[in-house]
């Protein structure tokens, strides 16, 4: 079968009777948190976020994440005392007699110490306006079907997917997936990201002590 990189939303939809439903009440619950971040993690984010808005048409994708996303994600810090972040790491399953995902991810947050384990959370990086050629939601879709089909217990997937300076923020729950609409990193929406990824860090916890239970 296809690598990650080469599956659209439709194609994904058919292949696993996947749903799409922009109101799932796991997603809102997900992004709809209030910040608690401090007077200086605040201002760090708005210089950030002018920088970003300065060079964003400028960067190429590996530019964008060593400038910009690297350092968001350090603020987040999603290396935990039972997961951490992981970066171009391959990841294949067989999810039908003959048939198989895989490809390597941008980002993941998974269980493990040198090799991930459990995936939870996905990242997937893409500078460029999408196009008729390219499907980052079709993409991170594929990753995040491979995790669930992977993952022994059967509990939501999070991801997102970056198109210069919009985040969209997805959801996989069994045959359902939720996207949310764009937020603009170059505002201070910047602020509601980070606290939806520091959420996720929360949900992450929840998922992991449900389990050992």
């Amino acid at each position: 079968m296809k690598p990650f990189s080469q599956w659209t939303v439709e194609e994904i939809e058919q292949e696993f009777c996947l749903q799409d439903d922009r109101d799932y009440q796991l997603l809102q619950e997900w992004i709809t948190v209030s910040p608690s971040l401090s007077d200086d993690e605040i201002s760090l984010l708005r210089r950030l976020s002018q920088k970003l808005l300065t060079y964003v048409h400028d960067w190429n994708e590996e530019e964008l994440k060593m400038y910009f996303i690297a350092f968001l994600l350090d603020l987040v810090d999603f290396y935990q005392p039972h997961y951490r972040p992981f970066l171009e790491r391959e990841l294949s399953v067989e999810y039908a007699k003959g048939k198989k995902l895989w490809g390597k991810t941008d980002f993941l947050v998974a269980t493990g110490k040198q090799t991930p384990k459990k995936p939870f959370f996905f990242l997937h990086e893409y500078k460029k306006q999408a196009d008729t050629s390219n499907d980052p939601l079709g993409q991170l879709l594929a990753e995040m079907v491979a995790a669930q089909t992977a993952n022994i217990n059967t509990h939501p997937i999070y991801g997102a997917y970056i198109i210069g300076r919009h985040w969209y923020f997805v959801l996989l729950d069994g045959q359902i997936y939720a996207e949310s609409l764009a937020y603009d990193a170059t505002k201070n929406e910047i602020i509601e990201i980070v606290t939806i990824l520091r959420h996720t860090k929360t949900l992450i916890d929840l998922l992991i002590q449900s389990t050992n239970n």
